[in-house]
């Protein structure tokens, strides 16, 4: 759940965003999820992964607008255009850091391991590149900046994997859990590391495609 930013002319959030988020966080990991798949065998609506993929960020982004619209309202640089511009650079920079330095230590101790939510969102690609471009690029970084993003990535997939392969799966989202956390605290404003994530997600989009 994002937090108060330590820049004072940073939007906050309310006691309702606070209450309401929390309250809509098992939906958001969930309950949706399952009421999709539910709906989409006991009404044989013949709905695609992709498509279903597609069904729940659009319920999410608008659950998140609606809820956090004031929030989200916030100034788009917060309080400096170039303090902004410093916090997504360094976040990136971070970022990337941090990312090249835990696959190394994993490819040295555990070889060969499977980052699922990968794998995933691959085969979601290659079933229509251009709406997965839009959601993961546009879609996501704007409900799970505002709600939250490593757990979204890697709980679901606890139920299908051995826990032990999944916790090393989770490994490799510890650097971006980082440096979007302190590029919210650095810029003061929320849309500072929905912008990183946009561009975190632009370019794995592209590595994904040349895997797939």
């Amino acid at each position: 759940m994002a937090r108060k930013a330590s820049n004072s002319m940073s939007s906050r959030l309310t006691r309702f965003e606070t209450i309401a988020g929390w309250l809509y966080l098992p939906f958001y990991l969930i309950i949706l999820n399952l009421l999709l798949q539910l709906a989409n065998e006991k009404l044989s609506l013949g709905m695609s992964a992709l498509t279903i993929n597609i069904a729940y960020f659009a319920i999410n982004l608008a659950a998140t607008l609606l809820i956090f619209h004031g929030f989200l309202r916030q100034s788009y640089f917060g309080g400096s255009f170039w303090n902004f511009v410093q916090a997504v650079v360094l976040g990136f920079a971070l970022y990337y850091a941090g990312t090249w330095v835990l696959q190394f230590a994993l490819t040295k101790l555990a070889p060969g391991f499977t980052i699922y939510n990968n794998e995933t969102v691959g085969s979601l690609i290659s079933d229509n590149e251009y709406i997965m471009m839009a959601v993961t690029i546009i879609l996501a970084p704007v409900i799970e900046e505002t709600l939250v993003s490593t757990l979204m990535h890697n709980w679901q997939y606890f139920l299908l994997y051995p826990a032990g392969k999944v916790l090393l799966s989770c490994i490799p989202y510890l650097p971006a859990s980082v440096a979007l956390a302190w590029t919210y605290e650095k810029a003061g404003t929320i849309w500072a590391p929905i912008t990183l994530h946009a561009l975190i997600n632009a370019l794995s989009f592209g590595l994904l495609q040349l895997n797939f």
